[in-house]
């Protein structure tokens, strides 16, 4: 059974396309140091309105996810999949720290 909503912390790290409405790429570093890229439309990974194409960047931004399982160590196993978000590899499921986390409305 899944949680509720959540937004995963990420980095938005280079403008792919700065035409509107702009791709980015965004980089997750997992609970075990691992890194994931995520590549798709800057309204995707903004939850404010003010981040337009061509804004300097590093800057925070979040992939929508949902908690579905908890490991050992309180590392969480959370989807991006109900959304169609993954990783350049075609990864949905990802283990990260509670603290990566913070519920949908809470931007």
């Amino acid at each position: 059974m899944m949680s509720s909503a959540r937004l995963l912390r990420c980095e938005a790290i280079a403008w792919v396309d700065e035409d509107c409405p702009g791709w980015v790429r965004v980089r997750l570093v997992d609970a075990y140091g691992r890194v994931w890229f995520f590549v798709d439309k800057v309204p995707i990974f903004f939850v404010d309105d003010d981040t337009l194409p061509g804004a300097s960047l590093p800057r925070q931004a979040f992939v929508r996810c949902y908690v579905v399982g908890q490991q050992e160590d309180q590392i969480l196993l959370v989807s991006t999949d109900p959304d169609h978000g993954e990783a350049e590899d075609g990864t949905t499921q990802f283990r990260v720290r509670p603290d990566q986390l913070q519920p949908a409305s809470a931007t």
